[in-house]
């Protein structure tokens, strides 16, 4: 549940990303392409990944049920 949690927080962010500074650059459409492919690789695999190991560790703590 945190990890799904985390991944669709990186999800809305990368968007959120694309919509206030990459959609009103003045770039060609292809580069504006890469840089939010980029930027949604890397901002919601960061926060998914953060959420991973966040859960683990709640759960090697004996804090979060393994069903």
């Amino acid at each position: 549940m945190i990890e799904l949690f985390c991944f669709l927080f990186g999800l809305g962010f990368s968007f959120l990303v694309y919509f206030l500074s990459i959609r009103p650059l003045d770039q060609p459409r292809f580069k504006k392409f890469g840089y939010f492919v980029f930027t949604l690789i890397g901002i919601t695999g960061t926060l998914f990944l953060f959420g991973v190991l966040v859960a683990h560790f709640l759960r090697k703590l004996g804090i979060l049920s393994q069903n």
